[in-house]
C-alpha cells in the first residue's frame, strides 16, 4: 500500500509541476526465482531477503526506494516497484562472452537496465527478459542517467 502512495504522490507532484519525471528505457531481466543462483542472499538496499509478491527491482545507481512506474510496450500493460537492490550487472564482454560487470570503468556492456522481481514481472506481462520504460523522479545527481519529461 505505502508503494501504491508513493506512486500517487509521485504522479500528483509531476502534473502540477512540483517535480520532474524522467525516464529510461532498455533490457529488463527476471531475477529472484527459485535455484536463481545469480539472486544473491539478501537484497542490498534492505538486507532483507526477497518475499515472494514483493514488488521489487535492482537498478545500478538509481537511490535505494526510488519508485518506478514501469510500462511493457508489448502489452501496454504498467506496474510499479521500488528500487531495492544493486544490478543488473551481467555483460557481454569485449571476447563475446557472458561476464559480470560491476563498475562502468570496467570492459563490456552491460546487458540489462533493470532486473525485476518475479512479481513486478508477471504483472508487466514480462518474457523474462524484454525491453521496457521506467518513469521515476527526478533526483539532481541522477539526471544524466535518465532523460528529464518535459512539460508542454
Amino acid at each position: 500500500m505505502a508503494l501504491f502512495f508513493a506512486a500517487a504522490r509521485l504522479l500528483l507532484a509531476a502534473f502540477v509541476g512540483l517535480s520532474s519525471m524522467c525516464y529510461e528505457r532498455g533490457l529488463a531481466t527476471r531475477f529472484g526465482d527459485p535455484g536463481d543462483w545469480l539472486a544473491g542472499e539478501h537484497l542490498s538496499c534492505s538486507h532483507q531477503r526477497l518475499q515472494p509478491g514483493q514488488l521489487a527491482c535492482a537498478h545500478r545507481t538509481l537511490p535505494c526506494g526510488t519508485t518506478l512506474i514501469l510500462e511493457n510496450p508489448r502489452n501496454g500493460r504498467f506496474a510499479l516497484c521500488e528500487v531495492l537492490d544493486r544490478g543488473p550487472f551481467g555483460a557481454i564482454l569485449p571476447s563475446g562472452q557472458w561476464g559480470m560487470k560491476i563498475r562502468a570503468s570496467q570492459p563490456g556492456d552491460w546487458r540489462g537496465v533493470l532486473d525485476l522481481a518475479p512479481a513486478v514481472s508477471r504483472a508487466l506481462g514480462h518474457n523474462g527478459r524484454e525491453r521496457i520504460r521506467f518513469f521515476y523522479q527526478r533526483v539532481a545527481n541522477h539526471l544524466r542517467y535518465g532523460r528529464e519529461l518535459h512539460r508542454r
